[in-house]
């Protein structure tokens, strides 16, 4: 008998299910619960020191986008069930068939408990990284650009990263490309967290993602983004008086604008906005290291760890895109993003470590995790892997 039909067993049988769910939870996701209060507390120190009120609004920018983003992968999930359906040669009620995925698959007890711990511990963590990240200036006053600049101009013989692509990029629709790639990676690293944040079992490599994600964020946002405090090329001549080195790719990104909307640009200013003005929902900035390459890198090594090769190689075209995206629109020096990627490889093999250890507790006190991970059904499709039957 399947423990998630709740065709079979009714409601209150599935409440009682999730309940228990629930509660064995929370032993489940300790060791993420206890990191994001390690979090939260150091945060919370921080803006005792500095004298920042605590402010809640910068959590919008994670929980807004989740409930996006399930939805999009609920529908598409629904959306890959018909078409798998068709080529099966189903013949009964398509409807029928549709709501038995809902019941037994995406909202079975353990998948909706899974779900529920992730969001919460990542709300928490949410709240003390952001807290950090806002203090960033006044913890530490920007002061490492006209250090790294130089450094990065010298480590690629001479040019500025930038000068060395602008041959290659300088063209509205490459740029305007290379921007919506960018922006396309609040999707990606939602569609990552949702993948293994609502997995139906509890597996080292969901555990591994979810600490190796926060790790990373901390380790290079709010430890070496702190001390290496940096604003990177797009602010460089808002901050630093004398000759912008990268004037030049200021003005391109302007050009462009004109022809059609670079959306970076409109990011940047309000990014400033708050940065003067000391409020604001688009809060915080920090360019060393580069999270959007140092996360990338996380989401290339979680596709080839999860046996979908396919998807780790297109995650690295990804990242690739990324990193480029990063110096054409002056958001990183190229050094930001190799110390970036050098974070997320520690993130991962420290995760990696501390899920080891922590799974052999759980084990030695008889809560045991599964061991194969489970792909969404929309990302399934991508792989050589045929779909399950409902």
């Amino acid at each position: 008998m399947n423990n998630h039909d709740l065709s079979i067993h009714g409601p209150s049988t599935y409440a009682r299910q999730l309940a228990h769910a629930l509660r064995d939870g929370f032993r489940v996701h300790a060791l993420l619960y206890l990191f994001a209060l390690i979090v939260l507390m150091a945060a919370v120190l921080e803006l005792r020191i500095v004298g920042l009120p605590l402010d809640l609004q910068m959590v919008m920018l994670f929980t807004g986008p989740v409930l996006i983003v399930l939805m999009i992968m609920v529908l598409g999930g629904l959306a890959a069930e018909m078409i798998r359906l068709a080529r099966s040669g189903y013949r009964g009620s398509v409807m029928a068939a549709l709501s038995a995925k809902l019941r037994n698959d995406y909202f079975a007890p353990i998948r909706v408990a899974n779900g529920l711990h992730a969001a919460v511990f990542m709300t928490i963590y949410m709240s003390g990284y952001t807290f950090i990240r806002r203090a960033i200036p006044l913890a530490n006053p920007f002061s490492w650009d006209p250090i790294f600049s130089p450094a990065d101009r010298y480590l690629h013989f001479g040019s500025h990263p930038y000068e060395w692509v602008a041959p290659v990029l300088n063209h509205t629709w490459i740029t305007f490309l290379l921007n919506v790639n960018y922006n396309a990676w609040f999707f990606v690293m939602f569609a990552c967290w949702f993948w293994q944040g609502f997995g139906s079992r509890d597996t080292e490599l969901r555990q591994r993602f979810l600490l190796g994600f926060t790790l990373t964020w901390f380790l290079g946002t709010c430890v070496l983004g702190t001390i290496f405090s940096s604003v990177g090329p797009c602010f460089y001549g808002r901050l630093i008086s004398g000759e912008d080195p990268y004037a030049p790719l200021m003005t391109w990104l302007q050009t462009a604008n004109g022809e059609i909307r670079i959306w970076s640009l409109n990011v940047m200013d309000k990014l400033w906005a708050s940065y003067e003005s000391g409020n604001g929902l688009v809060n915080g900035i920090t360019a060393m290291p580069s999270m959007h390459v140092g996360t990338s890198i996380l989401f290339v090594l979680l596709g080839f760890a999860s046996g979908y090769r396919k998807l780790g190689w297109a995650l690295s075209c990804f990242a690739l895109l990324i990193f480029i995206g990063s110096i054409h629109l002056g958001w990183h020096y190229a050094i930001d993003g190799y110390a970036g990627a050098a974070v997320a490889g520690l993130g991962w093999w420290a995760a990696g470590v501390l899920v080891r250890w922590d799974r052999k507790l759980r084990a030695a006190a008889g809560i045991s995790g599964e061991n194969q991970p489970l792909m969404p059904q929309a990302l399934r499709n991508f792989s050589n892997s045929a779909p399950p039957a409902i």
